[in-house]
Protein backbone atom coordinates (compact mmCIF):
# COMPACT_ATOMS: atom_id res chain seq x y z
CA UNK A 1 0.00 0.00 0.00
CA UNK A 2 1.28 3.46 -0.84
CA UNK A 3 0.68 6.64 1.06
CA UNK A 4 -0.85 9.97 0.22
CA UNK A 5 -0.50 13.45 1.62
CA UNK A 6 -3.33 15.89 1.08
CA UNK A 7 -3.53 19.56 1.98
CA UNK A 8 -6.31 22.15 2.07
CA UNK A 9 -6.62 25.67 3.40
CA UNK A 10 -9.30 28.20 4.14
CA UNK A 11 -8.35 31.60 5.49
CA UNK A 12 -6.02 30.87 8.41
CA UNK A 13 -6.90 27.18 8.73
CA UNK A 14 -4.59 24.55 7.24
CA UNK A 15 -5.68 20.92 6.96
CA UNK A 16 -3.20 18.12 6.40
CA UNK A 17 -4.52 14.62 5.69
CA UNK A 18 -2.12 11.67 5.78
CA UNK A 19 -3.25 8.28 4.54
CA UNK A 20 -1.93 4.83 3.70
CA UNK A 21 1.68 4.02 4.53
CA UNK A 22 4.01 7.01 4.66
CA UNK A 23 7.76 6.65 4.72
CA UNK A 24 10.78 8.90 4.29
CA UNK A 25 10.21 9.06 0.52
CA UNK A 26 7.05 11.12 1.21
CA UNK A 27 8.88 13.53 3.50
CA UNK A 28 10.21 15.92 0.85
CA UNK A 29 6.69 17.09 -0.04
CA UNK A 30 5.84 17.50 3.64
CA UNK A 31 8.97 19.49 4.36
CA UNK A 32 8.33 21.82 1.41
CA UNK A 33 4.81 22.41 2.66
CA UNK A 34 5.96 23.12 6.21
CA UNK A 35 8.65 25.50 4.97
CA UNK A 36 6.03 27.45 2.96
CA UNK A 37 3.70 27.59 5.96
CA UNK A 38 6.32 29.03 8.32
CA UNK A 39 8.85 30.76 6.04
CA UNK A 40 8.09 34.35 7.05
CA UNK A 41 7.33 36.27 10.21
CA UNK A 42 3.92 37.24 8.84
CA UNK A 43 2.51 33.76 8.35
CA UNK A 44 -1.17 33.47 7.52
CA UNK A 45 -1.98 30.52 9.76
CA UNK A 46 -4.04 30.55 12.90
CA UNK A 47 -4.74 26.81 13.20
CA UNK A 48 -3.56 23.50 11.80
CA UNK A 49 -5.71 20.37 11.66
CA UNK A 50 -4.03 17.04 10.93
CA UNK A 51 -6.18 14.08 9.93
CA UNK A 52 -4.50 10.71 10.57
CA UNK A 53 -7.67 8.60 10.48
CA UNK A 54 -6.75 6.94 7.15
CA UNK A 55 -3.08 6.53 8.06
CA UNK A 56 -1.91 2.93 8.37
CA UNK A 57 1.80 3.53 9.07
CA UNK A 58 4.33 6.36 9.29
CA UNK A 59 8.05 6.08 9.78
CA UNK A 60 10.15 8.28 12.05
CA UNK A 61 10.95 10.76 9.27
CA UNK A 62 7.25 11.47 8.73
CA UNK A 63 6.75 11.68 12.50
CA UNK A 64 9.55 14.24 12.54
CA UNK A 65 7.54 16.32 10.08
CA UNK A 66 4.67 16.41 12.59
CA UNK A 67 7.17 17.64 15.16
CA UNK A 68 8.26 20.33 12.67
CA UNK A 69 4.67 21.57 12.42
CA UNK A 70 4.44 21.75 16.22
CA UNK A 71 7.73 23.60 16.35
CA UNK A 72 6.69 26.09 13.65
CA UNK A 73 3.44 26.88 15.43
CA UNK A 74 5.26 27.29 18.73
CA UNK A 75 7.91 29.57 17.24
CA UNK A 76 5.19 31.86 15.90
CA UNK A 77 3.29 31.94 19.20
CA UNK A 78 0.35 29.96 17.86
CA UNK A 79 -1.58 27.17 19.55
CA UNK A 80 -1.02 23.47 19.12
CA UNK A 81 -2.05 21.66 15.95
CA UNK A 82 -5.08 19.42 16.43
CA UNK A 83 -4.52 15.82 15.35
CA UNK A 84 -7.50 13.55 14.72
CA UNK A 85 -6.78 9.83 14.88
CA UNK A 86 -8.99 6.86 15.61
CA UNK A 87 -6.24 4.26 15.07
CA UNK A 88 -4.98 2.91 18.40
CA UNK A 89 -1.52 2.03 17.06
CA UNK A 90 -1.01 5.53 15.64
CA UNK A 91 -2.20 7.11 18.90
CA UNK A 92 0.12 4.89 20.90
CA UNK A 93 3.03 5.98 18.70
CA UNK A 94 2.17 9.66 19.14
CA UNK A 95 1.97 9.22 22.92
CA UNK A 96 5.15 7.15 23.21
CA UNK A 97 7.17 9.75 21.28
CA UNK A 98 5.67 12.56 23.39
CA UNK A 99 4.02 14.23 20.41
CA UNK A 100 0.86 14.47 22.50
CA UNK A 101 2.71 17.11 24.54
CA UNK A 102 3.20 19.41 21.53
CA UNK A 103 0.08 18.47 19.55
CA UNK A 104 -3.53 18.15 20.70
CA UNK A 105 -4.46 14.55 19.93
CA UNK A 106 -8.20 13.93 19.53
CA UNK A 107 -8.99 10.26 19.28
CA UNK A 108 -12.03 10.65 17.02
CA UNK A 109 -13.03 11.15 13.40
CA UNK A 110 -12.65 14.51 11.67
CA UNK A 111 -16.10 14.60 10.06
CA UNK A 112 -17.25 17.49 12.25
CA UNK A 113 -13.88 19.24 12.28
CA UNK A 114 -13.76 20.60 8.75
CA UNK A 115 -15.52 20.47 5.43
CA UNK A 116 -12.35 21.19 3.46
CA UNK A 117 -11.27 18.47 1.07
CA UNK A 118 -7.50 18.05 0.86
CA UNK A 119 -5.85 17.93 -2.56
CA UNK A 120 -2.89 15.67 -3.30
CA UNK A 121 0.48 17.13 -2.33
CA UNK A 122 3.55 16.57 -4.50
CA UNK A 123 7.18 17.49 -4.02
CA UNK A 124 8.95 19.97 -6.29
CA UNK A 125 12.30 18.57 -5.17
CA UNK A 126 11.61 14.97 -6.09
CA UNK A 127 13.41 12.41 -3.94
CA UNK A 128 13.87 12.95 -0.25
CA UNK A 129 17.38 13.88 0.78
CA UNK A 130 19.48 12.78 3.72
CA UNK A 131 19.18 16.37 4.98
CA UNK A 132 15.38 16.03 5.22
CA UNK A 133 15.71 12.77 7.14
CA UNK A 134 18.33 14.28 9.45
CA UNK A 135 16.22 17.37 10.25
CA UNK A 136 13.15 15.22 10.93
CA UNK A 137 15.03 13.07 13.43
CA UNK A 138 16.66 16.09 15.09
CA UNK A 139 13.16 17.50 15.67
CA UNK A 140 12.06 14.25 17.27
CA UNK A 141 15.09 14.29 19.56
CA UNK A 142 14.08 17.75 20.82
CA UNK A 143 10.81 16.41 22.25
CA UNK A 144 12.17 14.28 25.09
CA UNK A 145 15.17 12.57 26.62
CA UNK A 146 13.81 9.16 25.64
CA UNK A 147 13.50 10.31 22.02
CA UNK A 148 17.03 11.68 22.20
CA UNK A 149 18.34 8.30 23.32
CA UNK A 150 16.30 6.42 20.69
CA UNK A 151 17.20 8.59 17.70
CA UNK A 152 20.76 9.68 18.59
CA UNK A 153 22.38 6.75 16.70
CA UNK A 154 20.39 7.55 13.55
CA UNK A 155 21.27 11.24 13.76
CA UNK A 156 24.95 10.52 14.36
CA UNK A 157 25.06 8.14 11.39
CA UNK A 158 23.35 10.66 9.11
CA UNK A 159 25.66 13.46 10.25
CA UNK A 160 28.65 11.23 9.59
CA UNK A 161 27.38 10.37 6.10
CA UNK A 162 26.77 14.04 5.37
CA UNK A 163 30.21 15.02 6.68
CA UNK A 164 28.93 17.20 9.52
Amino acid sequence: MSGAVGVASDAGTRVLALSGELRHDNAAALEELIERWFESDSIEINEVIIDLNALQFMDSTVIGMLAAIARGLNQHGLGKAVVFSTRAEINQLLHSLRLDEVLTVVESDTAAATELVPTQLHSERGQVSADVILRAHERLMELSDSNRAAFQPVVELLREELGR
